[in-house]
């Protein structure tokens, strides 16, 4: 499976999903005029990626801010993974959020109610 990447800017995350390396990544602002485009090719990488994932997989967020259109594509990405969990493989995510910004701690702390596998919401200085 290809690896997919997108370049950060300042209202996009970077976006690196790299099975061959085991690296899954989205960091930085996600504040895209309009998510649903941004994030489609994402969520269809993950879709597909959902049919031959590794045994094993973390997907790391490290936002910057974010803003309520792209907690909702979070929320599908999210969503997406959680076929991993349900095909019997293992799948973490390592939510990432700068230790003032409690709207992104509480995005973390709602998505990690809403599925089974393990979301561990990290702090960042």
């Amino acid at each position: 499976m290809d690896k997919l990447f997108i370049d950060q800017t300042y209202q996009t995350p970077l976006v690196i999903l790299d099975p061959q390396n085991n690296a899954f990544e989205i960091r930085g602002n996600s504040m895209p005029n309009n998510p649903h485009w941004f994030y489609l090719p994402v969520l269809k990488w993950i879709d597909d990626y959902s049919n031959s994932s590794n045994p094993e997989s973390v997907f790391v967020f490290k936002l910057s801010h974010q803003n309520s259109s792209s907690k909702k594509m979070f929320q599908e990405m999210i969503k997406s993974l959680n076929r991993i969990h349900e095909s019997g493989k293992k799948i973490r995510i390592d939510w990432h959020y700068p230790a003032d910004d409690e709207d992104l701690h509480q995005a973390g702390v709602e998505f990690k109610k809403s599925v089974p596998f393990p979301i561990n919401c990290l702090p960042t200085s």
